[in-house]
């Protein structure tokens, strides 16, 4: 697709602080670009330097080769129409009369209104659903309608780009998608540009073409959504640690939070030697809380042996965590089993998630054995009623295996404080 924008070294200051620093990247005809990043990287200030109503300090803003600042002011508002984040309506203006606003470029001052530009509207209106509100007052509009009518007016003034500033910011979660889809549809089906500010990065990675990602002022990264949302780069520029999955249904990467401050620390630093090693036995999911509240207890932890492509293999990826992997829908290798009793021989302790047992993973219970056998604490994780029964699926082997267990001094652990209190046990040993 031909270059619409191209922007070269862009700095931009407002005052005596510099907003924006050295940026530089490109915006193709047809595509919606997303920027995201965190509250004070420059998402807004971008926009408004690409739409003109900021200047440069240094560096270049090019539409179509000519330089933003260089087109006139009423030429440049034909070509793009922006939606800013706050759109208060004052006075005591009709949704009709405010979508009209849209034609303002294309007229001469003083000058009303033609049939024409009363049609536009008129359009504009039917494509935002909200014809039959033409005549409402706009001031007593909800949120969504009001957005949507802001829509609708950039809609009106019929350029061939549109810039959104956060247009999902205070809606609910239907009125936000409906005004995506609206612009989405519209760059589509009418060949037109987009640039959107957004938070959620899951609206930005479902609706945009591209991302650029920004932080403190400065590209931080920029190209498709599978590239630009990954748990790396959220931990780095958000400071949270995150999962990313993709979409079921649209293969669109999505976000899952998953910890705190403390799990970004952890995910930063390397381990500290005198906290104390967990070893988790878990698998099917049933392993990815225990690693985020041991790590958020400050411990040191690792895992095995999880099947690869499962949930808690993603976890321990996406925290840093070691641990042994083994192939899915068959016994654990004797390799896996000799890597997983080599992470119990170098852990203070050994915690079994409420994970249920076969014949593929029983060998997981069996180094739990070799754990409390060689002196090493072991918990289970467990708010079973029926004594493991629901947790054995190899004729009654499991549960005699954690009886084994307990009767040689395993303990259970019902609820997150029983965790806590445990790990403030292992501490103090």
């Amino acid at each position: 697709m031909p270059t619409l924008f191209t922007i070269e070294h862009l700095n931009i200051c407002i005052g005596d602080s510099k907003i924006l620093k050295d940026v530089s990247f490109a915006i193709n005809e047809g595509e919606l670009l997303g920027v995201i990043g965190p509250n004070g990287s420059g998402k807004s200030t971008l926009m408004r330097s690409l739409a003109g109503i900021l200047k440069p300090v240094s560096g270049s803003i090019k539409l179509n080769g000519k330089e933003v600042s260089q087109i006139p002011r009423k030429e440049l508002a034909r070509k793009i129409a922006v939606v800013p984040q706050d759109s208060p309506i004052a006075f005591n203006y009709t949704v009709m009369e405010v979508v009209l606003m849209g034609r303002s470029p294309y007229m001469n001052r003083f000058e009303t209104e033609t049939e024409n530009d009363i049609e536009i509207a008129s359009n504009a209106l039917i494509k935002s659903n909200l014809a039959d509100l033409a005549d409402r007052n706009a001031e007593n509009l909800s949120g969504g309608e009001r957005q949507r009518v802001m829509v609708a007016r950039a809609l009106a003034q019929e350029s061939e780009i549109i810039f959104l500033d956060e247009p999902t910011a205070h809606l609910d979660i239907n009125n936000q998608v409906e005004v995506l889809h609206l612009v989405k549809r519209e760059i589509t089906e009418n060949g037109k540009t987009g640039l959107v500010v957004l938070h959620d990065l899951n609206l930005a990675a479902e609706f945009c073409d591209k991302l650029l990602m920004l932080n403190d002022g400065k590209v931080f990264d920029f190209g498709v959504p599978d590239e630009v949302i990954t748990a790396e780069n959220v931990q780095k520029v958000y400071g949270t640690a995150v999962l990313v999955k993709k979409h079921p249904t649209s293969g669109k990467p999505y976000v899952l939070s998953i910890g705190s401050q403390a799990i970004a620390l952890r995910m930063s630093v390397h381990p500290n030697d005198d906290i104390p090693k967990i070893h988790v036995i878990s698998g099917g999911g049933s392993g990815s809380f225990l690693y985020v509240k041991l790590i958020e207890l400050d411990c040191d932890v690792t895992s095995g042996v999880i099947n690869i492509g499962d949930t808690d293999q993603e976890t321990a990826e996406t925290l840093g965590i070691e641990y042994v992997e083994d192939a899915p829908f068959s016994p654990i290798s004797k390799a896996a089993h000799q890597a997983n009793i080599s992470f119990i021989n170098k852990s203070d302790a050994v915690l079994i998630g409420n994970v249920p047992f076969g014949s593929g993973n029983i060998a997981n219970l069996h180094a739990a054995v070799y754990a409390i056998d060689n002196g090493k604490p072991v918990a289970i994780v467990s708010d079973d009623v029926n004594g493991f029964t629901d947790r054995d699926f190899v004729d009654g082997k499991v549960v005699e295996i954690f009886e084994m267990l307990i009767s040689k001094g395993a303990i259970l652990l019902k609820s997150d404080d029983d965790i806590v209190r445990w790990v403030d046990k292992i501490k103090s040993v």
